[in-house]
C-alpha cells in the first residue's frame, strides 16, 4: 500500500517552509472538505503533527500528542478519522475522506497508535487497488494493471518460457525453413516447365528423346519437392505434437505448483472459477503461441525477406508494386492496436466470469436442487454466458471486416502487378515463364503480409493471457517461512503474546490476545458468533501471522518454524469435513500416506469407524463420491477423527466437531473424540456443553477480546458472558421440546 504519495510544489515547499525541522513520515491524499464537498488536498504526517493541506496552506494542524486511540470509522460513502481528546477522551472528528483511502487513513492511525505505545509499526498493510501509474481500478484478485503492462517486457517473458524447448523449436524451425526453402524453389521449377516445354516453339525443340527427358526431369524434380514438403511437413507436425503436450503438461504444472504454494488468503481474494481458467484456458492460449505463432512468425518473416530480395532481383519496378501495400497495412494495423487489445482483455474478463459462475453452481448443486431454482441459475449462467457471445461476436466482426479490407490493398497490388507483367509481354521485355515465376512468388509474399496481418490479433491474445498467467507467478505469498526456520518435534506448548490481527489491516478481529495453554491441556473457545474465535485457530494453523505480537510453539515464535512443520504435527477436525472423492482408505491415509492398513483399523476402531465401514459391501475400498455424499454426517465425522488419530498430531483443533450431528451419532463421535484428546494439546471450539465440560479451561471472547477465562463452573459461578450463552442454550434446547431438563441439570454439563 502506497503511504507516501509524491506531494505537488506547492505542498513540499509549505512543509518544508513551515515544518522544516519535521520528518514526514506519510503524505496522503485528503480528498473530502467538512461539508463532504470533493477536494484536491493532502494529508501529512510528520513526527510531532497531523497536517491538512489545501488551496496552498495547512488548514489544520493537530498535535499528535494531544490526542489518543486513533481510529477510522466506516460511513455511507466516506470515512472518518477519529481520535480521543488527552484532556477529557472525548472522542473528536479530524478529517474525512472517501472510501478510496479508507485503507490508508485506518492503516496510518493504527501506525500512529503503535508508535505511541513504543511498540512495533512494521504490520501487513493493504494492497493497492488502483494503478499508481494510470489510476484505473485493478482486476479483483490481480495486482497487475492490463493497461500498463508492457507488451514487449510479456512476450519477452513468454519466450522465456519456451527456453527449455530450444532443441525442439530449433528442429522445427529448421524443418519451416527447409518448407520454406522448398517452396521457393517449386515456381522457379514451374516457369522453367512453362518457358522449356510450354511454350517452346517447336522448331527449337530439337531431338525429340532429349526433348522429353528434358519435360520428364522437370516433373520428377517438381514432384520430388512436392514429396519431399509431404514428408518434411508430417515430421514437423509429429514434433510440435510432442513439444505442444510437453509444454502444456510444464506450464500448467507450474502455474499449479505456484497457486498451491500461496497462502491461504491468495485463494480467499480470487474466484476459483478465475483460477482455474487461468490454469487451464490461458496457459494452453501462452502454449499455442509458443508453439505456431512464434515459430511461423520467424518462418513467415525470412519467407518475405528472401522472396523480396529475389522479385528486386528479378525486376525491382515491379517488386516496388508488390511491396507497396505494406507500409499501408502497417499503419491500419496500428491504428487499431488499442482497439484490439481492450477487446481482448474484456473477452478474457468475461471468460474467467463464465468459469466463476458455473463452478458456483456446480458446487452449490444440491441447494439448487433443494429449492427449485434451476431455472434461475439457468438464466443466470446464460445472462453471463451472453455477455461473453456478444464480446466475442463483436469481437469477430470487427475482424472480419477489417481483414478483408486490408486484403484489398494486397489484390489491388496484384492486380496491377499483373497489367505492368502483361505490358512487359507485349513489349517482349518479359518471356511468360518470367512472369508466371514473378506472380507465384508475388503470391507468396502476399502470404506473410496477410500473415502478418492477422499476428496482432495473436500477440493481444497471448499477451492477455500471459499477463493473467504472470499475475500469478509473480504473487509472493503472505506468510514465507524465514531463512533460517527450524524443524522442531513439537511438544504442544502454545502462547498467544500480544496478538493483534485483522483480516484487512485496517479492522481488528483480535485485540491484545494473551493466554498460555500448557502441553497436553484442553481449552475450549466460547463466544458470539464472529467473536474470533476461528481466527484464533487460524493464526495457529499459520494461515495468517499476527499484524503484531506473537504466537510461541514451545516457547519458539511460530514464524521462526518451517510452516510444513508446524502443520504435520497439528490435526484437525471440522464442523464441516471436507472428503476427497474416492475409496474410504484413501481419505484415512491422507494425513499419513504410509500408514499400514493395521493402523488404518486401529484408528478407525478409536473413531468409533470400523464397525459402519465393514458394513458396506467393498469395506475399506467403498468409494464415498465427491466430499463423501454416500456418507452420513457422522460417518464422515468419524472419519475425519480417523484421519486425525491416524496423524498423530501433538497439536489438535476441534472446530465444532458435533454442532450438526445427531445424538446418537454426537455420541459416538464424543468417545472417539475423548480417546483422540488424550495426552494431546486441544483446542475445541464448540457451543454445547457435551464437548466443553472435558476442557481443562475455557476461554470466552467477545469481540475480539479476551472477556473471561476459567473452568467451567467458574466462570458459571462468575455469571458473565459464559453463564449468559449457557442459559441462552438451555433456553433453544427448551423450545425444541424438552422441557423437562432443569437449569441445574443443565449447568452441571448433561
Amino acid at each position: 500500500m502506497t503511504l507516501f504519495f509524491e506531494l505537488p510544489d506547492w505542498a513540499a515547499d509549505l512543509v518544508a517552509d513551515r515544518y522544516g525541522n519535521e520528518k514526514m513520515i506519510y503524505a496522503v491524499p485528503w480528498d473530502l472538505g467538512e461539508n463532504d464537498e470533493f477536494t484536491d488536498g493532502y494529508f501529512v504526517v510528520t513526527d510531532r503533527f497531523f497536517l491538512f493541506l489545501n488551496d496552498g496552506d495547512v488548514k489544520r494542524e493537530i498535535i499528535k500528542d494531544e490526542y489518543s486511540d486513533y481510529k477510522v470509522t466506516v460511513m455511507s460513502g466516506a470515512g472518518i478519522l477519529e481520535a480521543k481528546r488527552g484532556d477529557c477522551g472525548e472522542d473528536v472528528k479530524l478529517a474525512r475522506f472517501s472510501m478510496e483511502h479508507i485503507a490508508r487513513y485506518a492503516t496510518i492511525a493504527q501506525k500512529t497508535n503503535l508508535a505511541r505505545q513504543g511498540r512495533n509499526t512494521d504490520i501487513r498493510e493493504e494492497p493497492d487497488k488502483k494503478c499508481l501509474k494510470c489510476g484505473r481500478p485493478l482486476v479483483q484478485g490481480s495486482s497487475v494493471c492490463a493497461y500498463c503492462a508492457k507488451k514487449s517486457a510479456v512476450l519477452t517473458r513468454i519466450l522465456g518460457i519456451a527456453v527449455k524447448y530450444v532443441p525442439y523449436l530449433a528442429a522445427a524451425v529448421a524443418m519451416m525453413l527447409a518448407m520454406s526453402g522448398i517452396n521457393i524453389l517449386m515456381p522457379y521449377i514451374y516457369s522453367r516447365l512453362v518457358n522449356d516445354v510450354y511454350v517452346r516453339p517447336a522448331e527449337e525443340r530439337g531431338n525429340m528423346h532429349d526433348f522429353m527427358m528434358l519435360f520428364a526431369f522437370i516433373i520428377l524434380a517438381y514432384f520430388t519437392c512436392r514429396a519431399m514438403l509431404a514428408l518434411v511437413s508430417i515430421f514437423r507436425s509429429r514434433l510440435m505434437a510432442r513439444l505442444s503436450s510437453n509444454m502444456m503438461h510444464d506450464l500448467r504444472v507450474m502455474v499449479f505448483r505456484h497457486i498451491n504454494s500461496m497462502s491461504v488468503s491468495f485463494t480467499n481474494d480470487r474466484k476459483v472459477g478465475d483460477l482455474m481458467s487461468r490454469v487451464l484456458n490461458d496457459t494452453n492460449r501462452i502454449k499455442n503461441f509458443i508453439q505456431s505463432d512464434a515459430t511461423e512468425c520467424m518462418n513467415q518473416l525470412l519467407t518475405l525477406i528472401a522472396i523480396g530480395t529475389y522479385l528486386f532481383f528479378i525486376n525491382w519496378k515491379m517488386a516496388f508494386i508488390v511491396i507497396i501495400p505494406a507500409p499501408l497495412i502497417v499503419l491500419i494495423m496500428r491504428a487499431f492496436r488499442r482497439k484490439t487489445n481492450k477487446m481482448y482483455r474484456r473477452l478474457w474478463r468475461l471468460s474467467g466470469k463464465c468459469n466463476s459462475v458455473l463452478q458456483d453452481i456446480l458446487n452449490g448443486i444440491r441447494v439448487v436442487k433443494t429449492f427449485g431454482t434451476e431455472k434461475n441459475e439457468t438464466q443466470r449462467y446464460r445472462f453471463v454466458c451472453k455477455s461473453y457471445k456478444d464480446l466475442s461476436v463483436s469481437n469477430e466482426v470487427f475482424w472480419n471486416t477489417v481483414q478483408p479490407l486490408i486484403q484489398i490493398l494486397t489484390q489491388l497490388s496484384h492486380l496491377a502487378l499483373m497489367l505492368t507483367g502483361g505490358i512487359y509481354i507485349l513489349r517482349a521485355d518479359m518471356d511468360a515463364g518470367t512472369l508466371v515465376q514473378f506472380t507465384t512468388y508475388a503470391s507468396m509474399i502476399y502470404g506473410p503480409i496477410n500473415y502478418m496481418i492477422s499476428l496482432p490479433r495473436s500477440i493481444a491474445d497471448a499477451v492477455a493471457a500471459a499477463a493473467r498467467v504472470f499475475d500469478i507467478l509473480d504473487s509472493e505469498p503472505d506468510i514465507k517461512d524465514s531463512e533460517l526456520a527450524v524443524t522442531p518435534e513439537i511438544k504442544g506448548e502454545v502462547e498467544y503474546r500480544d496478538v493483534f490481527f485483522g483480516y484487512k489491516s485496517y479492522q481488528a478481529v483480535l485485540e491484545n490476545i494473551n493466554f498460555k495453554v500448557k502441553s497436553g491441556e484442553m481449552v475450549g473457545l466460547v463466544g458470539h458468533s464472529g467473536s474470533g474465535k476461528s481466527t484464533v485457530i487460524n493464526l495457529l494453523l499459520r494461515f495468517y501471522d499476527p499484524d503484531s505480537g506473537k504466537i510461541l510453539i514451545d516457547g519458539t515464535d511460530m514464524r521462526n518454524i518451517s510452516q510444513e512443520c508446524v502443520r504435520s504435527q497439528i490435526g484437525v477436525v471440522l464442523q464441516e469435513t471436507f472428503l476427497f472423492s474416492g475409496s474410504i482408505y484413501e481419505n484415512i491415509i491422507y494425513s499419513k500416506p504410509d500408514a499400514t492398513f493395521e493402523e488404518v483399523i486401529r484408528a478407525c476402531k478409536m473413531a468409533n469407524a470400523h464397525d459402519f465401514i465393514m458394513r458396506f459391501p467393498d469395506g475399506y475400498d467403498t468409494r464415498i463420491g465427491q466430499n463423501g455424499q454416500t456418507l452420513s454426517g457422522g460417518e464422515k465425522q468419524r472419519i475425519a477423527i480417523a484421519r486425525a488419530i491416524i496423524h498423530d498430531p501433538r497439536i489438535l483443533i476441534l472446530d465444532e466437531a458435533t454442532a450438526s450431528l445427531d445424538t446418537e451419532s454426537e455420541k459416538l463421535v464424543q468417545e472417539a473424540l475423548r480417546r483422540l484428546v488424550k495426552n494431546r494439546t486441544t483446542f475445541a471450539i464448540a457451543h454445547r456443553l457435551s464437548t466443553l465440560k472435558f476442557a481443562d479451561r475455557l476461554i470466552v471472547l467477545d469481540h475480539g477480546k479476551i472477556a473471561e477465562s476459567g473452568t467451567h463452573d467458574e466462570l458459571l459461578k462468575a455469571k458473565g458472558i459464559y453463564y449468559g450463552l449457557v442459559i441462552a442454550q438451555l433456553n433453544m434446547t427448551r423450545l425444541v421440546g424438552q422441557e423437562e431438563i432443569s437449569e441445574e441439570y443443565y449447568l452441571q454439563g448433561r
